[in-house]
C-alpha cells in the first residue's frame, strides 16, 4: 500500500547509539494521515482534519525476513473515527509518538501507492499488514532487529564504537582478525548530519582511529566492522575495505578523520 521510510528524527536516534546515546523504546506509536508530503523532516505537509479525527495506535510484528531484508508490519486493522464529510484524499501517512495532530515526533513516513479516499459517513481504515517498514543498508541482522524492536517498545542501548578488522563479510562467515597485539580501534563519531548529496542522515568519524602495531601476521583485512564495544561485543555494521591487504608485523593500521561514514535510510 505504501513505501515507508525513517524520518530524520528516527535516523538520528539510531545513529546516536553509535555515540553512546540510548534509543528508548517507543511505548506507543500512532498513525496519522496527511494530504500532502510531510517529507523526511517529519514537520512538513498538511495533516487531515475533520471533527473527531485523531491518530490511531499501531503495533508492529516482530522483525522478519522480507525480500532479503528485515521488516515489521502493523499487526491489526487501523480504523479512524467516522468523518461527517468528504475530504481531500490522503496521500501520505506519518507514524508519531503522539496521537494529537500537530504534536509529537514523526518516526516513520509513507507515500501511498494509491490514495486513501475519505468519504462522508465512513471510517477510513488501513488493513493489517499494509504498513511495512523495511530495514536496509550495511547494518547486521542483529543490529537491524534491535533498532526495529525500538518501534515495539524495546530500548536500544548506546555503545562505545570500535572498529574491527575482518577477513570476510561477518554475515557470511567472516572472522575477526587476531594475533599478537591485536586490538580494536576506538571510533569517535560526530553528531549526525544530513548528507547534502543523498539527503540521508549520516555520522562520520571525527578523529583518527589507530590500531596497535602488529607483532606478527594478523591476516587479510577485507572488511571494516563497527563493534558495539572493545571486546566480546556484537557487530553493528560493516563495509568492504577497498584498500584490503594482509596485515603483517609492523603494519600501521589507521583510519583517517572523516573517512568512515555510516548512513541510516
Amino acid at each position: 500500500m505504501a513505501n515507508y521510510f525513517a524520518t530524520h528524527h528516527f535516523s538520528r536516534q539510531v545513529l546516536n547509539t553509535y555515540r553512546g546515546i540510548a534509543l528508548p523504546g517507543y511505548a506507543n506509536l500512532f498513525v496519522r494521515l496527511f494530504i500532502s508530503d510531510p517529507t523526511d523532516t517529519g514537520t512538513a505537509g498538511i495533516e487531515l482534519a475533520y471533527p473527531g479525527y485523531t491518530g490511531q495506535q499501531i503495533m508492529f510484528t516482530p522483525p522478519a525476513n522480507f525480500e532479503g531484508n528485515l521488516a515489521i508490519r502493523n499487526t491489526a486493522d487501523i480504523t479512524f473515527p467516522e468523518s461527517s464529510q468528504s475530504t481531500e484524499p490522503v496521500l501520505h501517512i506519518g507514524i508519531f509518538d503522539s496521537a494529537v495532530p500537530g504534536t509529537g515526533n514523526m518516526v516513520l513516513r509513507g507515500d501511498l501507492t494509491r490514495p486513501l479516499e475519505i468519504r462522508a459517513n465512513q471510517q477510513p481504515s488501513i488493513l493489517a499488514g499494509d504498513i511495512i517498514y523495511i530495514s536496509r543498508g550495511d547494518f547486521t541482522a542483529q543490529f537491524r532487529t534491535a533498532y526495529l524492536n525500538t518501534l515495539r517498545g524495546q530500548t536500544l542501548q548506546g555503545f562505545s564504537s570500535h572498529l574491527a578488522m575482518f577477513d570476510g563479510n561477518p554475515e557470511s562467515g567472516g572472522f575477526e582478525l587476531s594475533g599478537e597485539a591485536y586490538a580494536r580501534a576506538a571510533l569517535s563519531f560526530a553528531s549526525p548530519v544530513i548528507d547534502p548529496n543523498t539527503g540521508l542522515m549520516t555520522i562520520t568519524n571525527e578523529t583518527v582511529a589507530t590500531f596497535p602495531t602488529p607483532l606478527g601476521t594478523w591476516g587479510p583485512w577485507n572488511y571494516d566492522c563497527v563493534m558495539r564495544g572493545s571486546s566480546g561485543a556484537e557487530t553493528a555494521s560493516f563495509s568492504r575495505n577497498d584498500e584490503a591487504e594482509i596485515v603483517h608485523r609492523g603494519y600501521i593500521g589507521r583510519i583517517r578523520e572523516g573517512r568512515f561514514t555510516i548512513t541510516h535510510d
